[in-house]
């Protein structure tokens, strides 16, 4: 038996001590040439990004391979006693890619790079096909292991989606088509305007024509522009001057605050929903404007109207008190899909409301192909809404975050990079079309986003 030593020792060998994989010449010349280390539970035998110029036998005990340390453990494969680690090559400069940490009392056989060496050929031989071995057997492990998580993820997607995915049950709901039929029906000039912004063959000079023509439209619009929510420093009294201004987003962001006023029970604070739309909204529509993918226009529309469904649900529930438990387990989305589609506004807008929340918990494959573009575009937005709110770690739902980026040709971008090289510098170029909770929002935000207007 080997007698345990300290890394200053030579170890001893007897002929009933082998190494799985080598005969027992080449065993005892291992134990001649290494040092063996006592490991205890939870101890690293090998760290991540560290050198791997050292080999390391595991002699026994129990140990694990960690793939990601980074919020945690988040994947792991048993490894049994006599696995071998490193690369004894001097002209690879190599970096361990996981960790091997021990899972309770174990002993490790290290042999340095010269000690390798010094070894005859037919040993170092020997030594390579057993890392060959062991990695083969490792892969073999994560394979399987792989194709058993897939299996998993397949069974809870498959239970989510169809948790979600039972929008004619909404639509047969007697209490959900009462609370769509009463609630208000948008304005028809308003109605129109918007199925205007929804009209990709629509100009913005007839967009604006029509704004300047309806004599609501345009009182609204300067009454909340003059008011303290934008504090201009000169009162503007022409509805042109007003709409070249802001911009057509903020005249319907403007128009669609002052219904939802209207509507929500008067103790209810507008404020954050009517922030969440608005900057949800110039966010979908650089996102677009970048990407080329969708109508930017049309994505600002949606960022406005996509969160309709929970001002239909406050206002239901205000009315029946006594059914707050089962309309705040209602799906907003949902909601705000069949609301959309009594407005009579375009099927794709709908369906874009009603699939929204689906890149949270699966690929893009489950989206009809119709609205995925507007429904990737509007989940990005949404993860660069979180991260400005430094709700990143708290809120990021991001597994399938690349395969939405690659459907709008953002591969090459993450969240940060968009936010600090065209999200923000756009907000804070635009800064004063925005109304004041807006602009106190983005300027208390600014610094945890480091930004570069130049790129």
């Amino acid at each position: 038996m080997v007698q345990e030593l300290n890394k200053k020792s030579s170890p001893t060998f007897s002929s009933s001590t082998t190494i799985e994989g080598f005969t027992e010449k080449e065993t005892i010349a291992l134990f001649q040439a290494g040092k063996i280390r006592s490991v205890e539970s939870g101890e690293y035998v090998l760290r991540k990004d560290e050198a791997c110029n050292i080999l390391t036998f595991i002699l026994d005990g129990s140990s694990k391979i960690l793939f990601s340390e980074n919020d945690g453990e988040s994947f792991s494969v048993n490894i049994k006693k006599g696995s071998l680690f490193g690369d004894p090559d001097l002209s690879k400069d190599k970096k361990n890619r996981f960790s091997v940490v021990s899972s309770g009392a174990s002993r490790i056989l290290e042999i340095d790079q010269f000690a390798f060496n010094l070894l005859p050929p037919g040993i170092q031989i020997s030594v390579y096909r057993k890392i060959l071995d062991t990695f083969t057997e490792l892969n073999d492990e994560l394979v399987t292991k792989s194709g058993a998580l897939s299996k998993k993820i397949e069974s809870l997607v498959s239970y989510v989606k169809d948790f979600y995915n039972d929008n004619d049950q909404y639509a047969r709901s007697i209490m959900i088509q009462d609370m769509i039929k009463n609630f208000p029906r948008l304005p028809i000039q308003i109605n129109r305007l918007t199925s205007m912004l929804l009209d990709e063959g629509a100009s913005v000079a007839e967009i604006a024509g029509f704004a300047k023509m309806d004599p609501s439209i345009v009182s609204i619009v300067l009454k909340i522009v003059n008011s303290g929510y934008y504090s201009f420093q000169r009162k503007i009294s022409d509805f042109h001057h007003a709409f070249v201004l802001l911009g057509f987003n903020q005249v319907y962001q403007i128009l669609m605050e002052n219904f939802l006023q209207g509507v929500m029970p008067r103790h209810f604070n507008l404020k954050a929903l009517n922030l969440h739309s608005a900057v949800i909204s110039q966010i979908a529509f650089d996102i677009a404007q970048l990407s080329k993918k969708s109508k930017p226009v049309m994505m600002s529309t949606l960022g406005i109207l996509h969160d309709l469904g929970k001002c239909v649900i406050l206002v239901s529930k205000a009315k029946k008190p006594e059914l707050d438990i089962v309309m705040a387990r209602l799906d907003d989305c949902k909601v705000g899909s069949l609301l959309l589609d009594a407005w009579n506004t375009p099927v794709i807008i709908g369906q874009s409301v009603e699939y929204q929340k689906y890149p949270n918990f699966c690929s893009p494959e489950y989206i009809p192909e119709n609205c995925i573009e507007n429904v990737a575009i509007l989940y990005i937005a949404h993860l660069c809404f979180d991260y400005l709110s430094g709700n990143e770690k708290a809120e990021f739902s991001n597994t399938y975050l690349q395969e939405y980026l690659n459907i709008v040709n953002l591969h090459n971008h993450s969240i940060e990079s968009l936010m600090s090289q065209h999200i923000m510098p756009s907000l804070i170029k635009k800064m004063d079309v925005f109304p004041d909770y807006v602009r106190d929002f983005i300027k208390n935000q600014q610094t945890t986003v480091t930004f570069s207007s130049n790129k």
